[in-house]
């Protein structure tokens, strides 16, 4: 499809007419179509993505939990929640039968004050010792579609903890046995008079329990420690950017894999990969259109080995983190920037080498330009922020028809961007990555070397692009932009690493580059292409620990 696209955009006839007239040879109806599938996409994105987001939150908290719109309309469940109810509430009152519980939830819902934790006890049954107790939280950033209304986590907590789950709090807070089961009995709706009945002890004893509680927990009152055992007991307190994917079973110093995410100052998420040693020099690493935030494994290792901590925040629109409204392309590269900074000042790290692979250079550059106290190094790999329009008609056939796209036909670039990912799901993903990269042959038998490396780009652009496609297209038509001139007047100079045989981005590009930006250091890579990356993570590594920042330079 996309060759045959290609041709009948882009092929030039007799009179040579330039890419820039194609728009004006495809008709209305045409263009109608296109905006019909686009509008189709769209929507299937937004329906999978809310599913993907409404399970995500849902199957993190480990108690029957719902998600509610401030409507009152019951719109996910998890498992435990299905398995509770024969069939699926449509309404809050259908979930809520106590009506006490029922309006303060109401109450909560209609309030201005949903930053806060809603913790409701029902009534207390002293037979089981158990109490059913109501927690509500509002999900940050609503759901794609939903519009306005906010979206709530609705869990119902069994505070019929069992002795582990007793313990585990009770050593959180360092709270003795005792302690630790009257909290859990006040939180569960008792009052003083049954704890003390319960327990066997007095009420001035329970009174004095509670005051030593209170001081141990940090909290005020009893609705608080209310609030803080519902957190605690439901999961939604704890930093959900803390789930950790280790690469390896190892406890202790072994290599890590985490996927986590951050709140930035204005409120949207941004997710980011952290990789090698948790502890070792901080590398801010900002991946390629669309994949190249994940490494190979044996590179994970060796960066552990060599005591690197690899941090890769997914851009706006990218992964899980969310999108911005930019008025220009300039202001998206200012807003990546500060997102940038965001995350080291939350990550608590002053300075980090940043490296850039491929089409991600302008951001790199921009980050440096911005914020040069924040950087170590700037290594580039595989590609400079720059760009002539005579090297367009050396690009191969496949990148070549995507670039033109993003230039003269933008309208197409998403619907021909979203097969692809919809390629990439499917049996055929690593053959379809394979093929795109069939004119740089040290390309394809890397690849064929080691697969993993076409399994990465594939689940890496399908990760990616799980929310949509658009902010992949807007990227795209940066890779046609020069940043020489900003490079010029940024006191972070690039050291850049480029394979020799690449013929995607050939190396003449970064010679160019250093040619017209002083103090840019380039060294070629001996039998690597485009995939230098993946391919030769060593030299890339290498690079990074080179304490001076200086390669050879290479004659054009």
């Amino acid at each position: 499809m996309f060759d045959r696209l290609d041709e009948l955009f882009f092929a030039r006839g007799a009179d040579g007419r330039p890419d820039e007239d194609v728009a004006a040879l495809v008709d209305e109806s045409a263009l109608g179509h296109i905006e019909i599938v686009r509008s189709i996409q769209e929507r299937l994105v937004r329906a999978r993505t809310d599913d993907q987001r409404a399970t995500a939150v849902l199957e993190s908290v480990p108690n029957p939990s719902y998600l509610v719109r401030r409507s009152e309309t019951v719109i996910a469940a998890n498992a435990m929640a299905h398995a509770r109810q024969d069939r699926m509430p449509a309404m809050l009152r259908d979930l809520l039968a106590d009506p006490g519980i029922l309006r303060r939830v109401r109450e909560y819902l209609s309030s201005a004050d949903t930053g806060r934790l809603l913790a409701v006890a029902g009534h207390a049954d002293p037979r089981s010792r158990t109490q059913t107790s109501v927690l509500v939280k509002r999900v940050e950033n609503g759901f794609q579609g939903a519009g306005e209304e906010p979206v709530f986590l609705l869990s119902i907590v069994d505070f019929g903890f069992d002795e582990a789950a007793v313990e585990l709090f009770r050593s959180a807070y360092g709270l003795t046995q005792a302690e630790a089961r009257v909290a859990v009995l006040l939180a569960s709706g008792l009052r003083l008079p049954d704890v003390a009945a319960e327990r066997g002890v007095s009420v001035d004893t329970v009174r004095t329990q509670i005051k030593l509680i209170k001081n141990k927990t940090s909290v005020r009152d009893i609705p608080a420690l209310v609030r803080l055992l519902c957190g605690f007991s439901a999961g939604v307190l704890g930093p959900t950017s803390r789930r950790v994917e280790p690469v390896a079973a190892q406890a202790g110093s072994a290599p890590v894999k985490v996927r986590r995410q951050i709140v930035l100052r204005d409120g949207r998420r941004l997710q980011y990969l952290e990789q090698g040693a948790a502890d070792g020099e901080p590398v801010l690493m900002l991946h390629n259109l669309p994949y190249g935030a994940e490494l190979p494994e044996a590179a994970i290792r060796q960066a552990h080995r060599d005591g690197l901590r690899i941090v890769a925040p997914f851009r706006a629109g990218f992964g899980g983190s969310d999108m911005v409204a930019v008025a220009s392309d300039d202001d998206l590269i200012d807003s990546a920037a500060g997102d940038m900074r965001d995350l080291l000042g939350q990550l608590g790290i002053v300075r980090a080498v940043v490296v850039s692979h491929s089409t991600s250079a302008p951001f790199a550059l921009r980050f440096a330009r911005l914020h040069p106290e924040c950087v170590r190094r700037l290594v580039a790999v595989s590609r400079a922020p720059i760009w002539r329009d005579e090297w367009l008609k050396s690009t191969p056939q496949r990148q070549r028809f995507m670039l033109r796209m993003a230039r003269s036909l933008p309208q197409l670039l998403p619907v021909v961007t979203w097969a692809m990912v919809s390629v990439m799901e499917t049996a055929f993903a690593n053959d379809f990555v394979v093929y795109n990269c069939r004119d740089s042959e040290v390309d394809v038998l890397a690849m064929r070397r080691n697969p993993e490396i076409a399994d990465l780009i594939a689940k890496g652009s399908v990760e990616a692009l799980r929310n949509g496609v658009d902010a992949f297209c807007r990227e795209t038509r940066l890779a046609m932009f020069d940043f020489s001139p900003e490079a010029r007047a940024t006191g972070h100079k690039f050291q850049i690493l480029h394979g020799r045989d690449d013929v995607i981005v050939h190396p003449s590009q970064s010679l160019a580059f250093a040619e017209v930006v002083p103090g840019t250091s380039v060294e070629l890579v001996d039998g690597a292409g485009q995939l230098l990356f993946l391919s030769h993570w060593q030299q890339v590594f290498e690079a990074i620990r080179r304490r001076d920042g200086v390669a050879p330079q290479e004659a054009a």
